[in-house]
Parts: C-alpha cells; sequence; structure tokens
C-alpha cells in the first residue's frame, strides 16, 4: 500500500517544553471573556489580528464582538485593520450595530477581517522601513498615543508566540509610562506551543483539516499502488500539530464508512504512517 510519512518542516524559533492537550472545547461552549465583580465595564475596546493565519481569527473577532455586545452593550468596539500596522497609523474601523447583530457571520468564514500583519513594535529599523513611524520615534509610544487617542480602556491581539510577546512588551510599556490601559493576549496558533495554554486557538481544527486534506490524497492514491505520499505538517519545534494531523486521520478511518469487499478497509487506507521530528533525515539511508 502506499506509505505517507508525517514529517514536520524545519523552524526558526527555540525550544520550549509543551504540556499535555486537553480536549477541544465542545461546540457552542465558550470562556467568560468578561469579569463579573468590576465597578464599571471598558468605555471602548480595540481588536487586533496579527502573525501567521490560523482557522481561529474570525471567529475569535466573532466571539469577541458577541461577548461584549451581550455582557457590555454600551462599550464601543474598534477593530485595527492588518494588526499593529493599523495600530501604528491610526487605521481601524468602527464596529456598528448592524456588525454586532451580524457578528456570528464569522463563524463561518476563515482567515481574518480585519487583516493580519507581522509588524513587531520592537522592532524599531523596521518600522521606519515601512513607513509606519518617523525616524527617532519610538513604535510602543507612538501606539500607546494612538490607543488613547482613540480613547481605548482595553486592547485585545490575536495572536501567536511573537504578537503576544509584542502585547506584553506593550503592556509593560504602558505600565512603566501610566498609561492607563489594559493589553489582553489571546494565544491563537496553529502549533499549539504558546506555554501555559494547554490548546491554543485554531490547533485542534489546524489538525482535523489536515486530516481531511490527507484522507483526499491516501483516497486518490489507491488508483496507484506504487505510489509513495509524503504529507509535509509544520508546526515549529513541539510537533504537536504533525502528531495530532495523524491522530486525527486515523479516527476518520475509525469512524468512516468502508467496503471491505471491494477493497475499500482499513488495512488499504489506514496506511503505515511515520511521525519524524525535527532534524537532519537521510532518505537514502531510511
Amino acid at each position: 500500500p502506499a506509505c505517507p510519512t508525517f514529517f514536520q518542516s524545519p523552524s526558526r524559533s527555540r525550544r520550549r517544553d509543551h504540556p499535555p492537550l486537553r480536549k477541544p472545547v465542545p461546540a457552542g461552549t465558550r470562556p467568560d471573556i468578561m469579569a463579573t465583580n468590576t465597578s464599571s465595564p471598558p468605555k471602548c475596546v480595540a481588536l487586533l489580528t496579527a502573525g501567521g493565519l490560523a482557522p481561529c481569527l474570525s471567529s475569535a473577532v466573532g466571539y469577541l464582538i458577541e461577548t461584549y455586545t451581550k455582557e457590555s452593550p454600551s462599550t464601543r468596539i474598534i477593530c485595527y485593520k492588518s494588526g499593529y500596522k493599523g495600530l501604528l497609523l491610526g487605521d481601524s474601523i468602527e464596529v456598528t450595530d448592524k456588525i454586532r447583530a451580524q457578528a456570528a457571520t464569522l463563524q463561518l468564514h476563515g482567515g481574518s477581517p480585519i487583516g493580519n500583519s507581522r509588524v513587531k513594535l520592537t522592532n524599531v529599523k523596521d518600522c521606519i522601513k515601512r513607513g509606519l513611524v518617523k525616524e527617532g520615534e519610538d513604535p510602543q509610544k507612538v501606539a500607546a498615543d494612538q490607543l488613547v487617542k482613540d480613547g481605548v480602556d482595553v486592547l485585545h491581539t490575536i495572536g501567536g508566540d511573537d504578537t503576544n510577546i509584542a502585547a506584553a512588551a506593550l503592556a509593560d510599556f504602558l505600565a512603566t509610562n501610566n498609561y492607563p490601559l489594559c493589553v489582553i493576549g489571546m494565544p491563537k496558533t496553529i502549533d499549539n506551543d504558546v506555554v501555559p495554554i494547554r490548546q491554543s486557538l485554531g490547533a485542534f481544527t489546524a489538525a482535523e483539516q489536515g486530516a481531511r486534506f490527507f484522507a483526499n490524497v491516501v483516497s486518490e492514491s489507491t488508483a496507484n499502488p506504487r505510489m509513495f505520499i509524503v504529507h509535509e505538517v509544520m508546526g515549529r519545534d513541539c510537533g504537536w500539530l504533525t502528531a495530532a494531523t495523524a491522530a486525527e486521520y486515523q479516527k476518520y478511518l475509525r469512524n468512516h464508512t468502508l467496503l471491505p469487499e471491494l477493497f475499500v478497509d482499513q488495512e488499504r487506507l489506514g496506511v503505515h504512517a511515520v511521525y519524524v521530528p525535527e532534524g537532519n533525515i537521510d532518505i537514502e539511508a531510511e
């Protein structure tokens, strides 16, 4: 039978320990994001998405808008376009009553409706090169001043490791310089490697969709018994996504309708899968 090899692509990031996986949150349930004993709700909150794509960005934006609308309808909501780039440029969109009423629509779409970028507030040279700040300006101060100008009390940053490191640095800058603002980082990454978060936003769906894609490839391989399949799955250093994708594929087979009498069976479709951790591999030797 065709023999796929799941292997993890190389990464530039540092290594880290990773906590065990927990079961995904059932559909229809969501954690509370509003404090229950606050003396007064925020007057204005801002959202931005940044970093690499993940299948949760649109949903996260939608859930935030829905929850604020339900729990604190008087709170104004704005979205900065293209992540930290939009924050530096003051480029934002107001969440209108119509958007609030139809925010659930975002659960049906991928990508990020408000756009992403990989701009880092701590990379001054890059911000100057992109024309986001002027020579001699501190991007963190420019961002902080823009938040004050927009009247933002709470900034929600939806992103992965780099995005939340930038969010933490911005929060430190705000606190050190007495800006009365709060930054809340939401861990988004298909790699599921943000410690101590046990399951980051987007990770489970990425594994599920990767398995579905692989199932289509395996089905086509039945027409060519000499086919050798290599299914590359990215995942930075922790390897979770590679292993989870393989596990989801096996789960798919167990729950799929088969026809053993015509060779549509576990033996043929449940092909050998090898998880290869990051490192140099001698294909000839293997």
